[in-house]
């Protein structure tokens, strides 16, 4: 038997808008493992935002921080962090244009900043727990990602050093990765561990995070609410998050 692998996004993608896992979604990856099909997020969630949906999922292979992370078999085999002077040089950037910066370690969120109301919002709107105070966090511990709140005419007022990527997730967020940790790195972090080739993947996204996996993947299928610009970056589109997209997206390539 062909070893297969289906990588799903989260927020938009997985979860419905209200942020609840569709009973047809959760139908679909029963179907999958029911055929030995290997089932993977890949999300820009750290462990402790994901761990919901992979109980509920019941999970065994996971990509977070925007594929800075892999785990295969709940076993990590992949990690990129940032570098301490290049964020050193970004939260000097940020606390001189005050803007709200919150890092990532793998179980955790960690405030450089008392949290603005418009940050807060940002959190709220995608279910995120209340950081940690901790503005100097970064210069004690491994920095997977970070998350900084600007509007994007403050962009060129920053720092973007050549290792980090800065992709925009909200209106006022921004996260900022590793420009190799990208969820296309992790995914095939993930399928050579599990003997997957690329032809044999098949990924799920809606969002700016998404482009070089649904790029990359074997069958990349956009979710019907995403941008015109992500679903170009699919072989397919399928219906919106509210409407069995996972489902549908799966039946039209007939892997359920």
């Amino acid at each position: 038997m062909v070893a297969r692998l289906a990588v799903f996004d989260i927020d938009n993608t997985l979860l419905a808008r209200n942020k609840q896992l569709l009973r047809s979604t959760i139908t679909s990856i029963q179907k999958l493992k029911q055929q030995k099909i290997n089932v993977a997020i890949a999300t820009g969630r750290n462990l402790r935002l994901a761990r919901p949906i992979i109980k509920a999922l019941d999970l065994q292979d996971f990509i977070l921080c925007n594929g800075s992370a892999a785990f295969a078999h709940k076993q990590q085999v992949h990690q990129q962090t940032l570098s301490q002077a290049n964020v050193a040089a970004l939260v000097q950037a940020a606390d001189d244009q005050q803007v709200d910066m919150i890092f990532e370690s793998l179980d955790g969120l960690h405030a450089h900043t008392q949290p603005s109301q418009s940050t807060l919002q940002v959190l709220h709107d995608f279910r995120a727990p209340l950081p940690d105070y901790a503005p100097d966090y970064y210069l004690k511990h491994p920095i997977y990602q970070a998350m900084m709140f600007y509007r994007p005419e403050v962009a060129a007022k920053l720092p973007h050093a050549d290792e980090f990527s800065f992709v925009r997730f909200a209106q006022n967020g921004v996260d900022v990765i590793p420009r190799v940790g990208s969820k296309a790195e992790g995914v095939a972090k993930l399928a050579a561990q599990l003997h997957v080739d690329g032809k044999d993947i098949v990924a799920f996204g809606d969002n700016d995070n998404d482009r070089e996996m649904l790029r990359s993947a074997g069958i990349g299928i956009a979710m019907g609410n995403a941008e015109p610009a992500i679903q170009a970056c699919a072989n397919l589109t399928t219906t919106d998050c509210d409407h069995d997209g996972i489902q549908n997206g799966l039946k039209a390539i007939g892997w359920i």
